[in-house]
């Protein structure tokens, strides 16, 4: 940290964040590769997997590109990872790297809430080329929210996490900091809302589409359920880990129970988020492997998904069912 204009260089790293940090850039790597490689074998562009391997890609920018470069501070010292500027760039990624991948998270919601909500209009809605655009352009927004406070809007190097200053109250970095705040709680009402109407169709289904159920093939519902319950489980951790952050820099913001142990205990919390969608992606990616299903279906006295003779091979896994 800088005391009197001198760079006071402190490491505090362990060996266990060292190595949690690679095992999370590790376990990213493997969740694009398995999505992406399932996707090119499937020979069609499924909307769902797509939004997963955005999240997952989210959090092996983050994991390559954010946190490790905080571990490398903490263990090689403030002042060789540049000082201040280093500071500096350290909390522009953090910050881009990770509102991207909360609003993949929505975005992964809003495509399950469309799914089952309006299902004739899903091709429309969601299309191939609709879904990619919206996810670049998240993803660009991200990087413009994140930079910002290059602009005289806020600016970064709060604490020792490098975030933009949270008691900031001059007029460009009390909106920014309001700014975040609406959108951070807009976002986790807004997935709140979603998954709860993704649950209420996914169990009112029979009634509404009747006979046409028996007919859907058993990977379509093993499908709608894989993916729900992703989404489910996402969010989640998102709502969970995003909460404490967000009250804590509410609290600075507006001088309400000052405390830098339980800001950096928030902040701990928000870092858990992105180190954690893909262990979760990838679980149930390997629970409803078809192998794993039918060794569980033959268990049950099931025949095996090759041999159900309900199953068709649908074009993409989001394909909704109809009457």
């Amino acid at each position: 940290m800088i005391v009197n204009g001198t760079c006071i260089n402190i490491t505090r790293t362990t060996v266990g964040s060292i190595f949690i940090n690679v095992w999370t850039g590790v376990s990213s790597l493997v969740a694009v590769i398995w999505l992406g490689r399932s996707m090119y074998k499937q020979r069609t562009f499924s909307q769902p997997k797509f939004l997963a391997l955005g999240v997952c890609f989210c959090d092996l920018i983050y994991a390559g590109f954010s946190n490790s470069q905080t571990v490398a501070a903490s263990w090689l010292g403030y002042c060789v990872l540049g000082g201040r500027q280093g500071c500096i760039m350290r909390g522009f990624t953090r910050n881009s790297t990770m509102v991207a991948s909360h609003l993949m998270v929505v975005l992964m919601a809003t495509e399950r809430f469309i799914a089952l909500r309006f299902p004739f209009r899903y091709q429309q809605l969601m299309s191939p080329r609709r879904v990619i655009v919206v996810a670049v352009c998240l993803y660009l927004y991200s990087i413009f929210l994140a930079t910002l406070p290059f602009m005289g809007v806020n600016k970064y190097g709060y604490q020792l996490w490098c975030d933009f200053h949270w008691m900031d109250t001059s007029p460009g970095g009390r909106f920014f900091v309001i700014f975040f705040l609406l959108q951070g709680f807009g976002c986790m009402a807004y997935t709140v809302f979603c998954n709860i109407s993704v649950i209420y169709e996914l169990l009112a289904l029979r009634r509404r589409v009747g006979p046409g159920l028996k007919n859907a093939s058993f990977k379509e519902r093993l499908d709608h359920f894989k993916f729900m319950i992703i989404m489910t489980i996402v969010s989640v951790s998102y709502i969970v880990c995003s909460t404490p952050y967000l009250v804590r820099l509410a609290c600075n913001q507006f001088a309400y129970d000052l405390s830098v142990a339980k800001d950096f205990d928030a902040v701990r919390i928000y870092m858990v988020n992105n180190m954690t969608n893909s262990y979760f992606i990838l679980f149930v990616q390997a629970l409803f492997h078809p192998k794993v299903v039918d060794r569980v279906r033959a268990c049950c006295g099931r025949k095996s998904v090759e041999n159900d003779t309900t199953l068709t091979e649908a074009p993409t896994t989001e394909v909704v069912l109809q009457t």
